[in-house]
């Protein structure tokens, strides 16, 4: 009786899934070579001016951060970038946010040759008050993700309630330690908001800002993780024929009834997983994508 039915890919339940797996393979793969489903992002970079960073050290952080702001340039939607100083104290050193790369570059570059600005800042390291000012600047900004980027080469302590503030305020803290030195208390604050910890060596941030940092705050691989799971969902309904008549039917024997409600079930069953899996892992990449 079998052998008088039509083939399987003639069947409705077999071609709507395999057209919408297809569909969703496509938009994976525009996905990966046009950026699509990049988040909006701004970033405050928060850089260690204390006097165990004088001379080379600070220089590499500058060139870092230009770095980073030359490939934001290249971006359709670049990031929006302020930049801190800090030290026992905190200073702007460029006026609010902005995805303007010259004018960012210009400001940082008139603030830094302040002369008295080591002064201002103090020699100390705070980095409960760089978290903080970094903080208070991204709760302004809306429909960008909030991304703090904090260096620094010294340890100290993060309070409790710092952290939580930046929870609140949906703001990532990422760092990057210098000198290889571990510090606890900020890794644990980098992982307690879902950030980045880095440790090397000065000589390395440059690399560190462009390949990992810049890459991560832009990346789209929630986009493309939500249209594979999905494309995988597609697929599960496209085997029910397949899995039905050649498996259950064909090779194990069973009934045509209990077979068609096994391969019903594992389709429902891989469907279910797959969208949990999805909404707990990544979350959905549209409306707030962070």
């Amino acid at each position: 009786m079998i052998n008088y039915r039509r083939q399987i890919w003639l069947y409705p339940l077999f071609q709507v899934p395999l057209m919408l797996m297809v569909a969703c393979l496509i938009i994976a793969a525009l996905g990966w070579f046009l950026s699509w489903g990049r988040p909006p992002v701004a970033v405050t970079i928060a850089l260690d001016f204390s006097s165990s960073t004088a001379g080379i050290v600070r220089q590499q952080e500058i060139q870092a951060v230009n770095s980073y702001l030359e490939q934001n340039q290249e971006l359709n939607n670049p990031n929006q970038v302020q930049i801190f100083g800090f030290a026992s104290q905190i200073k702007p050193l460029t006026t609010d946010f902005q995805a303007d790369t010259s004018q960012v570059k210009n400001q940082l570059k008139q603030s830094i040759q302040n002369p008295n600005l080591e002064r201002e800042l103090g020699g100390g390291t705070n980095l409960n008050l760089a978290i903080k000012a970094g903080t208070d600047a991204l709760s302004g900004v809306e429909k960008r993700c909030r991304e703090l980027l904090i260096v620094s080469d010294g340890e100290a302590n993060v309070d409790e309630q710092i952290i939580n503030s930046a929870i609140d305020n949906n703001v990532k803290i990422n760092a990057v330690v210098l000198g290889g030195r571990n510090s606890p208390a900020v890794k644990t604050a980098t992982n307690r908001t879902e950030g980045i910890y880095l440790q090397d060596e000065a000589s390395n941030l440059e690399r560190l800002f462009t390949d990992t940092l810049f890459t991560k705050f832009n990346s789209n691989n929630r986009w493309m993780q939500f249209w594979l799971a999905v494309a995988f969902i597609f697929l599960m309904w496209m085997l029910v024929l397949p899995l039905d008549r050649w498996v259950l039917q064909g090779i194990i024997g069973l009934n045509m009834t209990f077979s068609g409600q096994i391969a019903l079930g594992n389709a429902l069953f891989w469907t279910v997983l797959t969208l949990t899996l999805i909404w707990r892992l990544w979350g959905l990449p549209f409306g707030a994508s962070c």
